[in-house]
């Protein structure tokens, strides 16, 4: 068997190899989906294997008996040094677990909106990570703890929708998700590492794709991808845009106030003057516009918010070739992002509190690194430098009358009072005094003659890391130690050395692996500044922060791996990976009353660990099927040690947060029907299916007499029934007995079995299904085509929560089901 790999140690298929043995014919094969060629055992020796690829040195093998082989390529000194495996499935051969999915395999994944395709192509192919509303995506038990590498800019900072535009899918050549114990050049979030190689115009004949589509709910999407380039140089660009009647996820059903719309534009630019130097230019922009969506109560209340977000990109890039076995790589990059959010033109409209934001990020900085691959090794050193400006500006002030009442009633209520404004005053009306009125916040609540409060402040936020790592194979053995060094200088300080270790055995088709990782987590940077404004004292300035003192700091982890991988045949692959981590100071988000404004939230420690397997079919009779599953137990332990909450923390020590689920999967397949049924047609059929178990609901509704105390509309988003009773956006269930009180979207303990840890409150598990059908080319034409593909999303109308009530997210439907129907010419 003869297995053929690039200097960095990735596995080449499609590489030509041929097979010298004395007095016996040559043979000649291309290696598959695994970089292997497999060839009858020679009667005689010694042999010699050639091995040869495009943009590659040749290089062959002299061996007498060994069963195995392994032969490495250097970069040839006239080519581009970053390689794709096109069509095909690149797999590093390290002992950390890891996907890689090509630009043909994303193509085929459908999305209801392409303002959230990145995290939905995340989610859809990575096991073990959870899907939450607006594009959040929860890694292997983590809230958003995800790094995006871009043609080696480092991008840490939160991708969800309501956050930042995203990735446009249309520019990946090839992206590599690893879920195992990073490497030492990662840091800073590091539950998935995700590294994208964008589309290049290098040495490519003009060519492109216009696109459109158009569905329910009013959702359209058009994109331009063009590519051209000669021998020293090359352009790619993409152009997008995309709309929908139900842009964000909404709290009901039928989507209400929720039209939104986003554009942008990918230019990538090469540069090849000679053999040694390679440059490129990565330039991005992109705007999104949307309204925050209302339940049946903010509708009434005619409640009118909207968000608009602004990002733009440069990035540049410098490779040096110094030899076939050593380069150099540059990257300096700035990036800026702006966040606007406007409350609705009556103050009074808007439901528990009227908001506007105005926040922004400009992130600059640089990163060098030095491969230098020969023999067994694979080394790398380098750093990296980032300079984070932050500007939050805020204004914020109650208009419900109830959520901070001076008195209560009796029963425990609240009560407007008017014309009390101080809870000392209640006994002369026969009220009580309401022990949670907090003071601090009365000159803020204009129902009782308040105004807005205003918060206007900068931070700067300075890290650096330095890193060694090397990449050792030796006979059956893979080695991967490494070094990592962390400083960081913002609104807290800290630094760290992270030591790293992966082990690996390979025996044929089967790869045993280990892996620790010790890890620096920062705290994330969206409203930052706020949330460490937060302080127990009401002379604080930030009244709006009662629940803790101190500033978020960094968090470190101990995380562990073993798992394995497994071929069978030239086809199927299986990769199981297990994990344990162990984190102090963990993150998580808080949100503003179920605005898309959160802030962020720090506990005292975590402890998760889960299961992620990956099975793929490869290419068989026509063919290409995948499932990812996943398994999480993330723990979060109590106190709050940073940040800012809204309400009351988590009465018990331990609880499960919204992270991870007790199981998910999702399969995805595509069948190219063969030419012998359809001709020159190129008809497919693909689709998914996929099953949640649900995310936890800390401190939501812990027991079903806290679900009776809720609004008529929060009950009926519930599916709140007593008996052949339910409740309605206008009806509430004020009395029902435990034996006939159910819920069909959430999942509520009997009663007297709730536990926050052991057995918490969660959303109703789900089973969604996606069926699409197309032709690629339905005019039988060859330079110049025109597809055509039809698909419907959620096909059973499923009606299902990502969430509800949550502290962390509020309230969100997943999508009814979406018919779209999409237009495609190639030339």
């Amino acid at each position: 068997m003869i297995i053929v790999e690039d200097a960095t140690g990735a596995i080449l298929p499609r590489a030509e190899v041929t097979l010298q043995c004395a007095g016996q014919r040559d043979l000649r094969q291309v290696t598959d989906t695994q970089g292997t060629a497999t060839f009858t055992a020679p009667d005689t020796a010694p042999c010699s294997a050639t091995a040869s690829a495009e943009g590659f040195v040749t290089a062959t093998h002299i061996f007498a008996e060994e069963s195995q082989v392994e032969i490495r390529l250097a970069v040839a000194a006239n080519t581009q040094v970053t390689v794709s495996a096109g069509s095909e499935q690149l797999q590093a051969n390290i002992p950390t677990a890891q996907g890689v999915l090509s630009e043909q395999q994303i193509a085929a994944i459908p999305f209801f909106n392409r303002a959230t395709g990145f995290s939905d192509l995340i989610t859809r192919t990575t096991p073990g990570v959870a899907a939450d509303a607006n594009g959040f995506a929860h890694p292997l038990g983590e809230h958003a703890d995800t790094s995006i590498s871009l043609d080696g800019q480092p991008i840490t900072d939160q991708q969800a929708k309501v956050f930042s535009n995203q990735l446009d899918t249309n520019i990946i050549q090839s992206l590599t998700a690893i879920t195992g114990a990073p490497p030492a050049e990662f840091g800073d979030k590091t539950s998935l590492v995700i590294t994208v190689n964008a589309r290049s115009g290098l040495g490519r004949r003009p060519s492109g794709t216009l696109s459109s589509e158009y569905g329910s709910f009013g959702t359209w999407g058009t994109g331009l991808v063009l590519g051209a380039g000669g021998k020293r140089w090359g352009n790619f660009v993409a152009l997008h845009g995309e709309g929908s009647g139900r842009f964000l996820d909404s709290p009901e059903f039928v989507p209400l106030h929720d039209h939104g719309n986003s554009e942008g534009f990918f230019d990538r630019i090469d540069w090849q003057p000679g053999n040694k130097n390679l440059f490129h230019l990565n330039l991005g922009g992109s705007r999104s516009w949307f309204q925050t969506p209302n339940s049946y109560d903010t509708a009434a209340a005619e409640q009118d918010q909207r968000s608009q977000i602004r990002n733009a990109n440069i990035a540049f890039g410098w490779n040096y070739i110094f030899s076939p076995s050593l380069l150099a790589a540059f990257t300096p990059f700035y990036r800026h992002e702006e966040a606007q959010y406007f409350p609705s033109a009556n103050p009074l409209a808007d439901t528990t509190a009227t908001m506007a934001q105005n926040r922004m990020l400009t992130n600059t900085g640089f990163r060098l690194e030095t491969v230098y691959a020969k023999g067994v090794h694979t080394a790398k050193i380098g750093g990296t430098y980032w300079h984070t400006l932050l500007h939050e500006r805020f204004s914020i002030a109650l208009t419900d009358p109830l959520y901070n009442a001076p008195c209560i009633d009796s029963a425990g209520n609240s009560i407007v009072a008017p014309g009390i404004s101080d809870s000392s005053d209640c006994a002369k009306e026969d009220y009580t005094a309401n022990p949670a009125f907090l003071a601090n916040l009365l000159p803020y609540d204009l129902t009782r003659g308040g105004t807005l409060y205003d918060f206007d402040q900068t931070a700067d936020i300075e890290q650096a890391a330095f890193y060694a790592q090397d990449d050792i194979k030796w006979g059956h053995w893979l080695l991967s130690p490494g070094l990592r060094y962390d400083i960081y200088n913002g609104l807290s300080r800290g630094r760290q050395i992270q030591p790293r270790l992966g082990i690996g055995y390979r025996l044929g088709s089967t790869l045993l692996r280990g892996s620790y990782a010790r890890l620096y987590e920062t705290p994330y940077n969206e409203n930052l500044i706020f949330a460490n404004e937060s302080s127990a004292d009401t002379t604080s300035k930030n009244p709006f922060a009662t629940y803790r003192s101190e500033p978020v700091r960094p968090g470190t982890r101990n995380q562990f791996n073993i798992g394995f991988e497994q071929s069978f045949g030239n086809h199927l692959n299986v990769d199981a990976d297990y994990y344990w981590k162990f984190t102090r100071t963990a993150f998580d988000f808080d949100t503003l009353f179920n605005t898309p404004i959160t802030f962020s939230v720090a506990w005292r420690k975590s402890k998760i660990d889960g299961l992620a397997l990956r099975v793929s079919l490869n290419d068989w009779h026509g063919l290409n099927a995948y499932s990812v599953m996943g398994h999480v137990r993330s723990r979060f332990f109590t106190p709050q040690v940073g940040g800012l909450i809204f309400g009351p923390p988590p009465p018990v020590p331990v609880f499960r947060i919204d992270h991870g689920e007790e199981f998910e999967q999702t399969t995805n397949f595509r069948y190219q029907l063969p030419s012998r049924l359809v001709g020159s047609h190129q008809l497919w059929i693909g689709g998914s299916w996929r099953y949640n178990s649900g995310l936890a609901l800390p401190d939501t509704v812990p027991t079903y007499l806290d679900a009776l105390q809720l609004t008529a509309n929060q009950q009926a988003q519930m599916g709140l029934f007593c008996a052949s009773e339910r409740a309605t956006p206008n009806y509430a269930i004020r009395e029902c007995s435990p034996e006939a009180f159910g819920a069909t979207r959430i999942r509520i303990p009997p009663y007297g079995t709730e536990d926050e840890d052991r057995n918490p409150v969660r959303v109703m598990p789900r089973t969604l299904f996606d069926l699409s059908v197309g032709n690629d080319n339905i005019f039988h034409t060859e330079r110049f085509s025109v597809g055509a593909h039809v698909t419907a999303i959620n096909l059973t109308n499923k009606d299902a929560l990502y969430n509800f009530l949550s502290t962390f997210s509020g309230t969100h439907f997943i999508p009814p089901r979406t018919l779209q129907a999409g237009l495609s010419i190639r030339f």
